[in-house]
């Protein structure tokens, strides 16, 4: 049977930490429970999860507040559902968290709570951790009564937002290493290896194939002007990050690739994953439609997606359908439109959202392992034939330049 290492508290408040067989990460949680422990996490005992005393470790070292904020979201609403106040659940995560800026920023909301401030206003205080979607989450949690679930639909909300991001990071990894070291090879090809052979062609360049006066024309436009060329693309590069950072310029790209070909439907797919996934958490969170469709705005990476979201809030406010209001405004997959349509006559928006979250999820993944199965082979291909022609050009030249002596 499995091994799942633990962290729990006692009946008596007190810390601890160790392993547990079980059939699956719920079990163990029963398991733990019917010890008479409080469970706060239980993972497999191969992801090494550290204790109490270790802390958390890589998931938040290096600053890494995401990842902390939502261990740490996670953690408090296993405290609250588990019977803890808000205040000793509070107390208790500040205290364990292992990222100090997480840990100090708690402290602090800690403490409004305790002079009488509700979280959510507490949370509000923090902006630069807190987002408005989170802190709306919080308050709607709040009027509804329901603060522990609603933490842990944040979490897990978090939590796929992060396991996204990191698909479609490691997708692309592979790639751009094959890249730069292709194109490191072609640079040392061009300014170290065919100036050697310079010599060689002296006086016989009126004989030499076409190609090899290409590359020997390239390697000493390279060494004469390649500084320039590597300051000419860095600085273009730093002006393109910092320009993307700029909301206008931002908001023109975004609508840019909403309209691309060969782009738009994957950016589609990307937006319906995400609105579905934050109407899912939102509505069950206790927002309404209009409230929740106000916060998405901020959820989702496309911002011309998210200007859509506002629109189409005002239009749902004033009595028109979501998936008509959402349609008009052209960020949804037609298949992600339909079965939003489907989901609101229903009558059964908020589970049929968490599906449609899930299904284009899917789609998401599934595609970007096909784009990326295919341009590794078209990469390898590509820049490997650019290397053989440099190294086939200058071959041939030497053949037949000796050729000619003899």
């Amino acid at each position: 049977m499995p091994q799942f290492a633990y962290r729990a508290l006692t009946e008596a408040g007190e810390k601890v930490a160790g392993e547990i067989e079980a059939g699956d990460e719920r079990g163990a949680i029963v398991r733990l429970q019917a010890q008479g422990l409080i469970p706060i996490e239980a993972v497999p005992a191969s992801s090494a999860m550290p204790s109490f005393a270790g802390g958390r470790g890589a998931s938040s070292r290096g600053g890494r507040h995401e990842m902390a904020l939502t261990l740490a979201t996670r953690e408090l609403a296993t405290l609250l559902e588990a019977g803890e106040t808000l205040e000793s659940a509070l107390a208790l995560v500040a205290a364990e968290v292992d990222n100090r800026h997480l840990g100090q920023t708690l402290a602090g909301v800690l403490d409004r709570v305790r002079g009488g401030a509700a979280l959510s206003d507490s949370m509000a205080a923090e902006p630069a951790l807190f987002s408005r979607p989170y802190v709306g989450m919080v308050r709607a949690a709040e009027a509804t009564g329901r603060l522990g679930p609603v933490l842990a639909e944040l979490a897990e909300l978090r939590e796929r937002q992060a396991t996204l991001r990191r698909q479609l990071t490691s997708a692309l990894v592979y790639p751009i290493i094959l890249m730069l070291t292709a194109v490191g090879a072609i640079a040392v090809l061009l300014l170290y290896v065919v100036p050697q052979f310079e010599p060689v062609f002296a006086g016989a360049e009126d004989r030499l194939p076409a190609a090899t006066l290409a590359i020997l024309d390239t390697a000493a436009w390279l060494r004469q002007h390649g500084p320039m060329l590597g300051l000419v693309v860095g600085g273009t590069l730093l002006a393109a990050i910092v320009a993307v950072q700029l909301p206008a310029l931002r908001l023109g790209l975004d609508r840019l690739l909403l309209r691309l070909p060969g782009c738009s439907s994957l950016v589609r797919e990307r937006a319906t994953a995400e609105i579905a996934r934050g109407l899912a958490t939102l509505l069950k969170g206790g927002l309404d439609l209009p409230s929740a469709l106000a916060m998405l705005r901020e959820m989702v990476s496309n911002l011309a997606v998210g200007e859509a979201l506002g629109r189409a809030a005002i239009e749902v406010r004033q009595g028109c359908r979501l998936a008509e209001a959402l349609g008009a405004e052209g960020v949804l997959q037609p298949m992600g439109e339909k079965l939003l349509k489907t989901a609101e006559e229903s009558g059964r928006l908020e589970p049929l959202s968490r599906y449609i979250a899930e299904r284009f999820e899917e789609r998401m993944a599934t595609r970007m392992q096909r784009f990326v199965t295919l341009l590794e082979p078209i990469l390898v291909i590509g820049l490997g034939g650019i290397v053989g022609g440099i190294v086939i050009a200058i071959l041939t030249a030497v053949l037949s330049v000796n050729e000619l002596a003899f």
